[in-house]
């Protein structure tokens, strides 16, 4: 493993993933990118529509490797990498369904959904992730920032220690926008802003922006992305979307 690049994901004795033939096929077959990866994060599965978003020959490419080891744009971005793997850990360790948003400009002709979900054998263990990936061609909130915001943004809130409220305050604030402008977009005053800031601040006991920022940082905050700021016409993010497949 890549020691500069390489998450954190420590290597264990780890249990075969085999795709059965049949579902090999039907992904094959596919226009939207599908990966599978196992409990390393290494690809074990990738059909040709995946090969084709991240400009690689084929899926021989992918397969076999960790994000890192591919050689492609889309992997050079080490931080996008450790956060690609953290998600993956989050699903393997909570196996619940994981969504976000990738934004990769000069790699990725358009944003995308990423879904990611635990992937059982026929004991009921936990042996890997799947994903289905979807292009979204229309953006709100001009453009998330003009591309400001982190490429892997998350479609599910962390945890429960801030409101939703106080996520889109955070995700504005955390793009380096002034509390008036910050107000502007929710309809707040700056005066407003400032003070719901000092709240949030007391909440995660610290007094300085910068370490309020590497508070939300480590609880995966400064990744998560408000449903206020995508349009639900685009994504239903209340209910599980209806063009996802349910393993």
């Amino acid at each position: 493993m890549n020691e500069n690049k390489g998450p954190f994901i420590q290597r264990i004795e780890t249990p075969e993933v085999k795709i059965p033939n049949m579902m090999r096929k039907m992904l094959d077959l596919h226009h939207e990118p599908y990966f599978i990866k196992d409990l390393d994060s290494r690809f074990v599965y990738a059909n040709l529509a995946m090969a084709k978003l991240v400009s690689v020959k084929s899926p021989d490419t992918i397969i076999g490797r960790l994000d890192n080891e591919v050689q492609s744009k889309v992997f050079d971005n080490e931080s996008s990498v450790i956060q690609w793997q953290t998600q993956d850990q989050k699903v393997r360790c909570s196996l619940k369904p994981l969504t976000h948003l990738e934004i990769h400009r000069g790699s990725i002709e358009h944003p995308f959904i990423n879904r990611k979900i635990p992937l059982y054998n026929d004991s009921n263990e936990c042996i890997g992730v799947a994903c289905y990936m979807k292009n979204l061609e229309v953006f709100s909130l001009n453009d998330l920032l003009k591309n400001r915001a982190p490429g892997s943004l998350l479609l599910s809130k962390p945890d429960n220690y801030f409101t939703e409220k106080e996520c889109e305050i955070i995700f504005l604030k955390l793009q380096g926008m002034t509390s008036k402008d910050v107000g502007k977009v929710l309809n707040l005053s700056g005066k407003t802003i400032d003070n719901r800031l000092n709240i949030l601040y007391s909440k995660a006991g610290v007094s300085h922006f910068d370490d309020f920022f590497e508070f939300c940082r480590n609880r995966g905050y400064d990744c998560y992305l408000p449903t206020k700021f995508i349009s639900s016409k685009i994504i239903n993010f209340d209910k599980e979307p209806e063009d996802f497949p349910r393993w």
